[in-house]
Formats: structure tokens, sequence, C-alpha cells
């Protein structure tokens, strides 16, 4: 029996408003209230009732990706010479995608005006050593949201982890993008990278371009520089994200639909598990009993007329 998520929380500090649901760890809605006085601004697409009883991370406003983020192919791999096998957990495929812990409980441990802290513990219930506690930490700083995912591993045996947000940005009809990276990756029908390439005209998004017309792309990119802004002119209002070290790579999804502009700050490489030659490009991280990883997405708005 699917379990049904829990009703929609809140956590607001400063200028910020924030939408949550404990099942799955996911926002359900990020406001940013203007310094001007206009009503707030929805910097992810809100989540609307039928989202919120589904509990489907797709339809939400962002959600972590962990032990692993985006796709392995055929849902397993090779590694300290045994095969680790994960869930096949998208019905219309033979691959896992975005981990666990998107679909599993997550506890309030901090829910004040200083942070919103969010923790889950997933026991090794795959049979296959992924053993550890995750935590996402929200907090306010000079005008910018810092949003931290981090992961701790708990079993005796080295696992080898990967993690990454998905936030999902609200389109308009106007939204532009842009952002740097060095290269960035061919894919097959299944969204897996088969090969490095280099970022041709029709993926490169140095100078800022509209959204709409890049319906349909699934892109992952290597060598990004941590920094992508997202412009809504009609509104006046900006926003920039930055990563921290540990989140260089990214992958850029714009729905065919136009409904959201996903730019998912990761670790690693899609399907890198299974992959050697793309490991430089970006790779997963061992993590031995008690070793953690972690990484800050933060999100920065402005008028656009101060911009």
């Amino acid at each position: 029996m699917q379990k049904k998520p829990m009703q929609e929380m809140f956590w607001k500090s400063g200028a910020f408003r924030v939408g949550f649901l404990p099942f799955g760890g996911a926002v359900t809605r990020l406001e940013w209230t203007r310094p001007d006085g206009v009503s707030p601004v929805d910097l992810l697409r809100p989540s609307d009732q039928s989202a919120l009883e589904s509990g489907n991370p797709s339809y939400l406003g962002c959600f972590p990706m962990v032990p692993f983020a985006n796709r392995i192919a055929f849902a397993q791999f090779e590694f300290d010479h045994r095969t680790i096998s994960v869930p096949a957990n998208r019905s219309s495929g033979p691959h896992a995608i975005h981990g666990f812990s998107h679909r599993e409980d997550w506890q309030i441990t901090q829910n004040d005006d200083v942070a919103l802290r969010l923790e889950t513990r997933h026991t090794d219930i795959h049979k296959n050593g992924f053993d550890y506690m995750a935590w996402q930490e929200l907090r306010v700083c000079d005008g910018a949201l810092q949003w931290e995912l981090g992961v701790k591993h708990m079993g005796q045996g080295a696992m080898p982890y990967g993690i990454g947000l998905h936030p999902w940005f609200r389109a308009t009809e106007d939204v532009t993008l842009s952002f740097d990276a060095e290269g960035c990756f061919n894919a097959d029908d299944d969204v897996l990278p088969v090969a490095a390439a280099v970022v041709d005209l029709g993926r490169d998004f140095s100078r800022a371009k509209m959204a709409r017309h890049h319906r349909g792309l699934d892109t992952h990119y290597s060598g990004w520089d941590g920094t992508a802004r997202l412009d809504w002119p009609e509104d006046g209002v900006a926003l920039t994200m930055s990563s921290s070290d540990s989140l260089r790579n990214l992958q850029v999804y714009v729905p065919k639909d136009g409904g959201a502009v996903c730019l998912e700050p990761v670790s690693h490489v899609p399907n890198v598990h299974n992959r050697a030659d793309f490991k430089a490009f970006g790779d997963v991280v061992v993590l031995a009993n008690g070793q953690t990883l972690a990484g800050t997405m933060t999100l920065t708005p402005e008028l656009l007329s101060e911009a």
C-alpha cells in the first residue's frame, strides 16, 4: 500500500516562506517577499492539492536525491567485487532513478526562526549495503536561502554515495536561464549518458536564453562553475542559484509541457557507477562508516532593477 504524505507544513524566515512535506523531505513551494512591497513571488513551481495528496516528487517543488542522483542503468552496478542491486523505481523503465529517500519519511528536528532541519534514517532494507542517515537544513543569511543536503554512512562496509537537489523552478513564457559549463553529455533514449561532448550551440547557455525554446532538453553538464541564473522579466525578478564545490555537476531539464525549469545541482554524472570513463567528470564518493558527504545550494533572489 502506498504511504500517503503528511499534511503540508510551513517554515518562514526573513523574506522566505517554505512549504514542505515530511514525507519525502520535499519542498512544496518557495515564496519570496519582494522588498518593494509587491505580492510575494513563487520561485519554485507551487504544488497544487492533487500534488500534495499524491506526494509524487515530480509534481512538487523540490526533492532530495540520496544516495545517488538521477539514473543507474538497469538498477545495478559493480562495487568492491560484488553486484549491488537497487530498486528499479519507475514503472516505465528498468532503471533506478533519484535514490530512495524522496519516498521515505523525514523527521522535523528543527523548525524555528533560525533553521528548518529534516532528517531521515535509511536502514539497509534492500540488503545492498546502503545504510545511512541524511539531512536537509535550510537557513536564511544575507537575503539568501542556504539549503544544505548531506548524508552519513552508517553501514560497516564502505559504499559509494552521491547526492543532489531537484528543484522545479517556476516557468513562464519569458523566463530565461544562463550558466557556464565546460562540457556536457550525449544521452540515449533513456537519458543515460553515452559520451562526453562539447557544449554545442543548442546546449550553450553562457548567454541567457528563453527556456521555452528548449522544451524537451534533458542534459547533464560537467565542469559547471557553480552558478546559474533565472530571469522572470515580466515579474521584474531574477534568481541566482549557486552551489558548493561538492555539487558542481548540473542536470538541466525543461519538460516538454513547459511547466517548469529544473536546474539540478548534483555531485556526480548519472550512471557513473557503471561508467569508469566518466569518473573524471564527476564521480561518486566512497564513504566508510561515520563519514559524510554534504553540499549546499544557495538561492539569491533580487529585483531586476537592482541586478
